[in-house]
């Protein structure tokens, strides 16, 4: 048990180190020039959810769909597939310790539209990490499946754009709700997000065993 607590740490540790910097600064990058673009000063009513609904999903993509890239790398594949630990656990470590940061890095963007006196309510911290989280769900599944994240990332922009011209095919799927001024429905998306990452974990592990 030990032993296992102190590989795991050694596994966070490393991948912290050599996978996650990246990303996470290219998150943070998207929420600053979110908040270049977008007056986020005094906003009510549904200009609230702009800003937070058509840049920040992105950020979810940035950190979630390069769960997976470091073993597109065939040497460093090798290298995982020799350790005695389940791949499916250093990818989970990965993105729960991305879905944090995210998490994070979202509340510090909200919080600072409160600062800017913008009414801010529960529901758009709820919303707005929903949102980039099934951003980044749909990122995380294709990229994993594919082997290859630049897919993860094509698809999540075609998502993005579908949401412009095809809200009664997503429904409760579509994106920009808080902007139009709902104040409800974005449990879909979590729930979504979730059966992504369920049925991505679920294949990846059917893969191995054969």
């Amino acid at each position: 048990m030990l032993h296992q607590t102190i590989q795991i740490g050694s596994i966070v540790k490393t991948n912290l180190r050599h996978h996650f910097i990246l990303p996470f600064l290219s998150a943070a990058g998207i929420l600053f020039v979110t908040a270049l673009v977008f007056p986020i000063t005094a906003l009510k009513g549904q200009d609230v959810g702009r800003p937070l609904e058509f840049f920040l999903p992105f950020a979810g993509a940035a950190l979630l769909t390069p769960v997976f890239l470091p073993e597109q790398d065939r040497s460093i594949w090798d290298v995982i597939a020799s350790k005695k630990i389940n791949t499916s656990v250093i990818y989970m470590i990965r993105l729960l310790y991305s879905i944090f940061a995210l998490a994070v890095l979202i509340l510090l963007f909200i919080g600072l539209m409160y600062r800017n006196e913008c009414e801010v309510h529960r529901f758009h911290v709820y919303g707005s990490i929903a949102s980039a989280f099934f951003m980044g769900s749909i990122g995380f599944m294709v990229s994993g499946l594919s082997g290859n994240a630049i897919m993860g990332y094509m698809a999540t922009v075609i998502y993005y754009l579908a949401c412009y011209g095809m809200k009664k095919h997503l429904g409760v799927f579509w994106l920009f709700r808080m902007s139009a001024g709902i104040e409800t429905g974005k449990g879909w998306l979590f729930a979504g997000g979730a059966v992504m990452i369920t049925m991505t974990f679920i294949v990846l592990e059917i893969r191995r065993r054969k």
